[in-house]
Formats: C-alpha cells, structure tokens, sequence
C-alpha cells in the first residue's frame, strides 16, 4: 500500500485514471469500517481502478472541540497497518488545518475528491458527514456526484450482537463505551480482533526485573490512545523495530499485561508493562523495540501487597491464571 502525508491541499496525489475513494476517521477500522472498505473493493475490482483511503492526522474533532474530543482507539501507527490490511491500495493521511475544515460540503466535493485527487467513485457509512461543521450527509454526496461527474454509494451501518441481544450497530463510540467498561469480549466482536495498545519499549525502574519478573515497559503511541481500567490482563505481545514489523509479525507471546501503578512500591508512576511469559529472561533486549499488545482478558484489578514477596506470589499466581486463558487461543 502506497502512503501519502498531504501537508496542503496542493499536495494530494492525483489518480490519473481515476480511483473508488473512502473518506473518514477510521479510527478503529472496526467492523463498520472494514465493511465499507470491502463494498469499495468491490467497487474498484469492477471497474478497475485503484482503492484509495484518505483520513485524517489529528482527527478534526481536536482541532474543532478539544475539550469534548474522545480518546483514540487506533494511533496512526496502528490505523495505517490496519487499512493496509483491510485492501486499500492508497492511503491518503491529511493534516488538519483550519483551511481544511473551513471548505464546505460542495467545496470538499468539487475541489478535494474531484479534483485533487481524481474519485469517480466515493463509497461512504451511512452516518457521513462531510464539509465544514459536517454539514454534508450521504445524500448530499450523491447530490454533488451526480452535478459534478462521479458516483456515491452508500453502505449499511454493520451490526452485531455483542452480548448475545438485538443487534447493533458498530461504531467507535460503542466500541469505546465497551473497553471503559472492561467488556472486552464485547469490543473484539466490534472490532473483528483484539484491541491493541501500540508503543516502543523503554526503560523501567527494574522493580520487576528484581523480583525475577523482568517487564517490557511500554510508551504509547499516543498519549489520548483509549487504555481499558488498571489491571492485570492476559494478551498478546508482537515485537519488530518498526511499528510495520511489530503488527505483521508472526511471532506472538503470551503475556502478563499490568496497566497502573505499582501500589505496593508507592510508585506513583501510571504505566503499561508487559511480562513475556515464553521469554522470562529477555525484556532487557526489547528496549527502542516497538511492540503491539493484544488485551484478550482481565485477570484482576490492582492491589497494594503488604511486602514484595506476597506481590511476587501474587504475579506467579496471575502468570498460571492467563495461560490457562491462553490456552488454545491464537494470537492475532
């Protein structure tokens, strides 16, 4: 997948042939979005075009409304892996400007999906909003479509039944709503796989380490990306010197995942961390390395022990719990 970092609105990358072009946040590329991206492949294998993608860096909301714009589910490290694998052939990453969001509806459809970058067909949610204050719906798109010269399709919002009732509809407000509620069954229905933490492995205070639990500690991403309450969860880890080569590694590990503060240490510090239950020795080799941690279950919430030997027996009782909540299981 060719990626392309538009600075100015001069910059998009032009299909000459033209192209089926999906617009959005993408921000969990969950179901719903990876339905749309399937209805545009088809599209584009029909006509043989290519499929491009085009999202934005920061989302418009935190240029808009700062204050009421909701925690990340998916960096743009992650969101990128995932709509390479979701069948794009392009993607378009914008940085939100106030000149960006100033264009109205038809403006963003006569001089950005036109023009610049060549659409003859758009395939959109039937939630789309477009254009300054989101003031184009789908009908709207296909308005302009039919005056400007290329076509709108609309796509199905895709439901679930997460918890077995009526079903739903998918959208990253829902799948937000599961992981602040610890429902992660729930969200791995919405989102087609395990929510995934994304960060680079740096250097801890070695408390673990001491205790014969050496823990890869993670930065995130970004610092808004949606982290589920403290605990101790059983996951996954994928490691590689790139965030490309982390997602697409094939190598998965089993791992004790603690989200908080160490309690027990008076440790103030919140983190995430990671201990790799296949290679007990090894977190010291990890560190710059970037890592995706894949939360399948919580095992319990964080507790303060009375002395480091009871936390040491409480972290060997978690590691039995979250291979046997491994056991069978495949990675992502």
């Amino acid at each position: 997948m060719q990626v392309y970092r538009c600075l100015s609105l001069n910059d998009y990358p032009r299909s000459e042939g033209g192209c089926v072009l999906s617009v959005g946040n993408f921000d969990g590329v969950h179901l719903g979005h990876q339905a749309i991206i399937r209805h545009g492949r088809e599209v584009a294998d029909g006509e043989s075009l290519p499929l491009v993608g085009l999202t934005f860096d920061p989302a418009p909301v935190r240029l808009l409304r700062p204050d009421k714009a909701p925690q990340i589910l998916s960096p743009l490290q992650i969101k990128t892996r995932m709509l390479e694998e979701s069948g794009l052939d392009q993607l378009i990453i914008v940085e939100t400007t106030a000149q960006f969001l100033s264009l109205s509806a038809e403006q963003f459809a006569e001089f950005i999906l036109l023009k610049r970058i060549g659409a003859r067909h758009v395939v959109e949610g039937q939630t789309f909003g477009f254009g300054k204050r989101r003031g184009g719906t789908v009908m709207n798109l296909q308005e302009l479509g039919r005056k400007l010269g290329f076509e709108a399709h609309m796509t199905e919002s895709f439901r679930v039944s997460p918890d077995g009732g009526s079903p739903v509809a998918v959208s990253s407000t829902l799948i937000r709503g599961q992981l602040l509620e610890g429902a992660l069954e729930e969200a791995r229905c919405c989102l087609g796989r395990y929510y995934v933490l994304g960060g680079v492995v740096v250097r801890g205070r070695g408390q673990g380490r001491r205790m014969g639990f050496p823990t890869a500690n993670m930065e995130l991403y970004h610092q808004d990306q949606l982290v589920p309450g403290d605990g101790v969860y059983a996951g996954f880890a994928r490691l590689g010197d790139t965030s490309q080569e982390a997602w697409r590694s094939r190598e998965n590990f089993p791992v004790a995942i603690s989200i908080g503060s160490c309690e027990t240490f008076d440790e103030g510090r919140w983190q995430v961390e990671a201990y790799l239950l296949d290679k007990p020795h090894g977190a010291g080799e990890f560190y710059e390395k970037h890592i995706m941690l894949s939360l399948v279950e919580k095992i319990r919430d964080q507790k303060r022990f009375e002395t480091p030997e009871e936390l040491r027996q409480a972290i060997e009782n978690d590691c039995r719990d979250i291979e046997k909540v491994l056991q069978g299981r495949e990675g992502p």
